[in-house]
């Protein structure tokens, strides 16, 4: 009964130290969890040619990953590779351009093989490509999210290469989108000399997850009250469940909101109580793989003092696929402050269309549709003047759209000459939203415009879509922040209601002061609108392509109202007038350098890599074969207990 007992241990010890993931080549500067349960383990690092890739895969079999468009294997650039007979391979292939097909071999194999390894039931794949597509059959890497899609096999290829029958079925496959190009800053990462820190956390009380695919929970934070003026220097994730945490949102709402709200979760954007709908200025956005964000060193985010709201929201997106019911969530941010002034205050810049579910409007069933707003160069020079600066500097940008958002760009415009765009997402992902620092700071000066473009694909909706905070509803915002700040937190613009009625055709109507939507808003005339809604008349029209594209047309001269206001302060629109770019930005062409293939495809391994701490090397492993690590303490343990008990029994 004995030696049963010790040698179940033996192999359970065995099974475990299998499961353990092996520690990456070297200390790349990026790394990601793609496989939910993590299987499946992404690092990375780039320069200004190449990234470099090293994939993690539990299992003896192959593994692959690719970037999408689509986030499905149409279309996508793909690499796949395993280890066979201690005889690593690496391959460049792409997915067939319709359906989700075996993917083929690219004509010409842009990558470079740079090691791997199989050892306890992991294959290790690294390898580099350029950033750069070098054929048609490759897709550039760009700074837009990127879908990143995997899969893996059980078992290595039959043959040389993969045939159809390497299916790796639905359940070793899936997609995450991420940022591969963003840029970690050695300013950023570090505080200056003697500076004291202290923190306080904004996190969920045990709040018992609702058994839904996706639930988005608010919950109002009233924080410390100091004495003197602090600054926020460094905030950063507490995630206590990894696989549903999806992303977070950081607001501070208004300085007059009830008590009564503080503590209390509701669901996000509906019927939330009073005092929630003010917590509308962003603070910080996390998304799953998200870093620690820390300030510029010489400058943090104000709080503490009666000029600045100590009320704030948290807002959590849970992904719960298998509707899980016993998910018990404390996690948050934990905000790093220190009393010691930074010699500059950051603010944050609201920057595009007017939130309005009057003003902005957007058509059905539009494969694209283009709405923006402007940050006015009269808004800017006003408070330029009023916080006695000539310019500031933007060091990081949130861009934020809801479903409909496709493309998403915050242009900078100097005297008509569009300049390089501030940030850009082409590849707007709703799900998977975070604060991204620049890789250089940008200088914004007294007399610029920044306008915050929007790309909409409103396909398969059968109504108007309005402006709102809803996520049925639309944005189009950057969350801009900068330094020295600002009087002013918000800067946008909206087309005119007045033009918007006339361009329609409502000759008389109801006022829009007050009201929140389409829906509140009745026409009178003409007689054939009588006692409509303005979203009832519109609904019914027919929106087909032409319509739609001269509305985006026509609504781009619109006279616009400005709004140009601080927190707590109220707007005043002005007039103000669309101003026309004459010297548009040209993207820059990346171009493939020489070489970009003839690398080695293959390399022989021997050996399971060392784990840091290691001071035994470990055996070798084939394909199929599980290394054993004779230092596992463990093991030994187990082994000398085994032994004892044959020799005293």
């Amino acid at each position: 009964m004995m030696i049963s007992i010790v040698c179940l241990l033996l192999l359970f010890s065995l099974n475990s130290i299998s499961a353990l993931e092996p520690e990456p080549s070297e200390n790349f500067t990026h790394n990601a969890q793609l496989e939910p349960t993590g299987k499946i383990h992404l690092y990375w690092k780039f320069n200004q040619t190449y990234i470099t890739f090293e994939v993690h895969g539990n299992t003896n079999g192959w593994v692959g990953i690719g970037i999408s468009r689509s986030g499905s294997m149409r279309s996508a650039d793909i690499n796949v590779g395993w280890v066979k007979n201690g005889t690593v391979k690496i391959t460049d292939r792409h997915g067939a351009t319709t359906g989700n097909a075996y993917p083929p071999l690219d004509t010409e194999q842009n990558v470079e093989l740079l090691g791997g390894s199989e050892c306890n039931g992991w294959t290790v794949l690294k390898f580099r490509r350029q950033l750069a597509a070098c054929d048609n059959q490759d897709l550039e890497i760009t700074a837009n999210t990127i879908k990143v899609i995997y899969a893996w096999g059980l078992i290595d290829p039959s043959g040389d290469d993969l045939s159809g029958s390497d299916y790796h079925t639905p359940v070793r496959r899936g997609l995450k989108s991420l940022y591969l190009l963003d840029h970690p800053s050695s300013k950023q990462t570090r505080f200056p000399e003697g500076e004291r820190h202290f923190h306080f956390d904004i996190l969920n009380d045990k709040f018992q997850v609702p058994a839904v695919k996706t639930y988005y929970n608010c919950r109002m934070f009233k924080i410390p009250q100091f004495t003197t003026k602090q600054h926020i220097v460094k905030i950063e994730a507490v995630i206590e469940n990894p696989l549903e945490v999806h992303h977070m949102i950081f607001y501070q709402c208004s300085a007059n909101v009830n008590n009564s709200s503080v503590g209390v979760n509701t669901r996000c954007f509906a019927n939330m109580p009073p005092g929630f709908d003010t917590c509308i200025a962003m603070v910080h956005a996390w998304g799953i793989g998200g870093s620690t964000f820390y300030y510029p060193t010489h400058a943090g985010y104000p709080i503490g003092t009666l000029d600045y709201s100590r009320y704030f929201t948290l807002e959590v997106h849970y992904d719960n696929p298998l509707q899980k019911s016993d998910i018990v969530d404390s996690s948050g941010l934990r905000i790093t402050y220190t009393p010691d002034l930074r010699p500059i205050d950051t603010g944050i810049l609201v920057v595009g269309v007017s939130i309005s579910g009057v003003q902005h409007v957007i058509p059905p069933n539009a494969a694209s549709f283009l709405s923006d707003g402007d940050c006015t160069s009269n808004c800017l020079r006003d408070s330029f003047e009023q916080s006695n600066l000539t310019s500031i500097k933007v060091f990081g940008v949130l861009l934020h759209s809801h479903l409909l958002g496709r493309q998403l760009t915050l242009k900078h415009i100097r005297n008509g000459t569009e300049l390089e765009p501030i940030a850009s997402d082409l590849a707007y992902d709703f799900n998977y939203q975070e604060t991204r620092v620049l890789a250089q700071e940008r200088t914004v000066m007294k007399g610029d415009t920044m306008r915050m473009v929007c790309n909409y694909n409103s396909v398969g909706r059968t109504g108007i879509t309005m402006g709102g905070q809803g996520t049925t509803e639309e944005m189009c915002v950057a969350f801009v922040y900068y330094y020295s700040k600002l009087t002013i937190e918000y800067c946008q613009t909206a087309p005119r209601f007045t033009s918007l009625m006339t361009y329609f055709g409502f000759e008389s109507h109801s006022d829009f002061k007050r009201q929140i939507n389409l829906n509140n808003i009745t026409v009178w005339k003409p007689d054939k609108y009588a006692n409509k809604t303005a979203l009832e008349i519109l609904n019914a029209r027919n929106w087909n392509a032409v319509d739609v594209k001269k509305f985006e047309k026509d609504m781009a001269s619109f006279t616009s109202a400005a709004v140009c206001f601080g927190f707590g302060s109220l707007p005043i629109p002005k007039v103000h007038m669309p101003m026309n770019i004459t010297s548009p930005y040209v993207v820059k062409q990346l171009n493939c350098t020489v070489p970009s293939s003839g690398f080695p495809l293959t390399s022989v391994t021997n050996q399971c890599p060392v784990s840091a701490g290691s001071t035994n090397a470990p055996v070798t492993t084939t394909s199929g074969a599980r290394g054993f690590y004779s230092c596992s303490w463990l093991i030994w343990a187990l082994v000398v207990a085994f032994h004892h008990y044959l020799t005293h029994y």
